[in-house]
């Protein structure tokens, strides 16, 4: 009966003290002392509503890290600094404490924030970089963290490379690659940090990624990795810098392929037939990358390259590439300026009569201009393009003595374009 009787008292004063608490006129307080840049006393009230309400919303921890950021931010001294990054990194475990599903890369958080605000070791901050991607690779998405993550591996080599193998480290390059790859892929609207991420993490390890290194590398775990898709299309990236002629780039984009036929590994494919000198084969796959390709702006690269190409001899299929690409992307002036180059080159082939010739040659002159107009830094080479064209191509009296002002001329052949000319 006593148990039962000091069972009910404690109850009965967990209910009577989460009376006398209220979370949420708390929680509205600290944000307006917060708000009112009341940031220490703001910090008093939020430490209470994390004491007393620890599961009452997410916000409360999203909350607090933010108002102890702002106080590491204004930190009088280091040592108050360091004092504040310490407070983060125990919220930081609170936070997963109550939201464990959440905050499964709270380690890799703790990590940043030592990182980011100058406090503790690299040692320290690979540590838990190290355990953080281990348990949770698939919730890291930031490519500076990686690249971070990469960067004090690299210098652990640097500093003991008994401890530390030049395999080990290609393991780990292997590992951010697959990660900033596969990223480019889920989140294009990031593409541009995890593209700066990769050309980073190359630029520390440029010594040992030699195609040598690479080929040896890559041979020794192929068969081990012959069937991870991801592993596959990193490998490829790799080698497709330095050594795409390689019996094991071929053996790769071939396993690859097979895999699943994707605009990657069909793209590998073209790269490894064009090596061969397997010519149709490779615009075959050329094709097949750009029709599996969804991004807008990747099939006008792939159309681009394969005019200006394997294609730029076969005119009319060349010119109908360019246009597909500057259609895609509108912004590519490349696209126009190789057009004009394959008109320019085009006019003995396709002008019957000597005006046929120069009104080749215009129609030359105004598509190079189109490119400077999708690409104002191509205006040099566009402007270099319309002077060797100018001498050749059509004059104001010529089209007026033609009677052609205002009026339309087609041409022929390949070509296959009306001109309008201006009216006077």
């Amino acid at each position: 009966m006593k148990a039962l009787f000091s069972l009910i008292g404690v109850l009965f004063f967990i209910n009577s003290h989460a009376q006398k608490f209220d979370c949420s006129s708390k929680v509205q307080e600290y944000k307006e002392l917060f708000q009112a840049k009341k940031a220490t006393e703001a910090l008093v009230v939020w430490h209470e509503v994390s004491k007393n309400c620890p599961k009452q919303s997410e916000t409360i921890y999203t909350e607090g890290l933010e108002m102890l950021q702002y106080k590491i931010d204004n930190a009088a001294s280091p040592e108050e600094k360091e004092k504040l990054v310490r407070d983060v990194l125990k919220l930081y475990d609170q936070y997963n404490q109550n939201y464990p599903l959440t905050t499964a890369d709270y380690e890799v958080k703790k990590a940043m924030v030592l990182f980011d605000n100058k406090v503790g070791t690299d040692d320290e901050i690979y540590r838990l970089l190290d355990s953080g991607f281990a348990k949770a690779t698939n919730s890291i998405t930031d490519a500076n963290t990686i690249y971070t993550y990469f960067s004090l591996y690299r210098a652990k080599y640097t500093a003991d490379k008994t401890k530390v193998t030049s395999d080990m480290v290609l393991d780990k390059y292997m590992e951010a690659n697959t990660m900033l790859l596969k990223l480019e892929t889920t989140k294009p609207e990031k593409s541009t940090e995890y593209k700066t991420a990769l050309k980073g993490i190359r630029s520390l390890v440029k010594e040992l990624t030699t195609c040598d290194n690479l080929a040896t590398y890559y041979e020794k775990n192929f068969e081990a990795n012959k069937e991870k898709g991801e592993w596959l299309t990193a490998a490829l990236n790799n080698l497709t810098i330095k050594c795409g002629g390689e019996p094991i780039y071929n053996a790769i984009a071939d396993a690859n392929y097979k895999l699943k036929p994707t605009s990657k590994s069909a793209y590998y494919m073209a790269v490894t037939c064009i090596k061969q000198r397997r010519f149709p084969e490779a615009i075959q796959y050329f094709t097949e990358s750009e029709a599996l390709e969804t991004n807008p702006l990747e099939k006008a690269k792939l159309d681009y390259s394969l005019a200006s190409g394997l294609l730029s001899k076969e005119k009319e299929k060349s010119k109908a590439l360019l246009v597909k690409a500057y259609t895609y992307d509108p912004k590519m002036g490349k696209a126009y300026l190789f057009l004009a180059e394959q008109y320019g080159n085009g006019a003995e082939e396709c002008g019957k009569t000597d005006f046929d010739k120069k009104a080749i040659y215009y129609l030359a002159i105004e598509t190079a201009k189109k490119a400077s107009i999708a690409e104002p830094r191509l205006k040099p080479t566009v402007d270099r393009t319309i002077e060797k064209f100018a001498a050749k191509a059509l004059t104001d009296k010529d089209i007026s003595d033609k009677k052609m002002n205002g009026k339309s001329f087609k041409i022929d052949c390949w070509i296959n374009e009306t001109i309008t000319f201006p009216k006077k």
